[in-house]
């Protein structure tokens, strides 16, 4: 019904949003998730509504260049983020835009398309937000997702703080680049080992490279209570209860701080089942939903805006 007209994904994350047209193989538009200077989601949940219409018009009109009353959107939710969210997103894409049809779906869920998958546990790590989320059958499980509000940005504030202690001083974009080329994940239990890869950069010193990336993983190092992305990971996988004659489901990454070095390896060892790590997957949430707003099969699931027309914005919980 929807495919003859264009179909737009939008990823809005904490640091990006990315969005292109439903079928590319990647995103048109990689832009700072800002507006006027001002962060539009916190730990992946908007809290910036003005700032996200203001966002999201930039990207169609002039990222994209489409007409909003002429294609459907499909937008990106984190993972256990209020459900009152997805029915500001239908409010503010039918009647701020006039789109003629749209959907919000988890992260998670499209993480997992991104991968040609519709079951598996989904690690996901950005800027704002962790999570580990079980998806069956093409549906994301409530009962087997946990969020962890310590991702990218998090490990870059305690790299500087760890250097701090030593009166090395830097800005957050250098520290940034240290992080993702310097540090890398320990294979083992979070104890520093025999020998040790070197490091690209004489700023880091002993086990700083490795400190980092375990907050990660154990985030009480931030004083944060609560299990970390291991101690998730193996709750969910948990809870997704695979039936006794089945495999666990493998674990599936997306996000770009998951392209830390070393952690694919140190998630499969710890939890005993096979981590799949695609290349793309600091882009796997778009992936996925331009992969799945392109099939013929998909376009039934669109929630139209007649139907918002008669409903209202609560008509959006049983298609999202």
């Amino acid at each position: 019904r929807y495919k003859a007209l264009c179909a737009v994904v939008i990823d809005t994350g904490t640091g990006h949003t990315r969005s292109g047209l439903a079928g590319d193989e990647q995103p048109r538009s990689v832009v700072p998730s800002q507006a006027g200077g001002s962060p539009v989601l916190t730990h992946g949940v908007v809290t910036n509504w003005d700032g996200l219409e203001e966002l999201w018009h930039r990207i169609l009109y002039q990222e994209l260049g489409v007409c909003p009353e002429e294609v459907a959107v499909l937008a990106t939710d984190a993972p256990l983020s209020p459900i009152a969210n997805r029915e500001k997103m239908a409010e503010l894409l039918f009647e701020g835009f006039g789109v003629p049809a749209m959907l919000v779906l988890p992260r998670s869920l499209l993480a997992a398309y991104s991968y040609g998958r519709t079951t598996g546990v989904v690690v996901g790590s950005g800027a704002g937000i962790s999570y580990a989320a079980g998806v069956r059958e093409g549906y994301a499980l409530p009962h087997a997702t946990f969020r962890l509000d310590v991702a990218g940005d998090a490990l870059t504030l305690y790299l500087g703080r760890l250097l701090e202690s030593r009166g090395v001083h830097l800005d957050t974009d250098p520290l940034r680049r240290l992080k993702e080329t310097c540090c890398c994940v320990l294979p083992g239990s979070g104890r520093p080992q025999a020998v040790t890869p070197p490091s690209t950069s004489g700023l880091l010193q002993g086990d700083e490279r490795f400190r980092c990336p375990e907050v990660l993983l154990a985030p009480t190092a931030l004083g944060l209570p609560g299990p970390g992305l291991l101690e998730q990971a193996s709750h969910s996988l948990l809870r997704c209860g695979a039936p006794p004659s089945c495999s666990p489901p493998c674990l599936l990454l997306a996000g770009g701080t998951t392209l830390l070095r070393g952690l694919p390896q140190r998630l499969s060892a710890e939890l005993g089942v096979p981590a799949e790590a695609a290349p793309r997957r600091r882009a796997a949430a778009w992936l996925g939903g331009s992969l799945a707003a392109s099939l013929d099969a998909f376009q039934g699931a669109w929630v139209p805006r007649d139907v918002y027309g008669e409903g209202g914005p609560a008509i959006v919980h049983p298609y999202c």
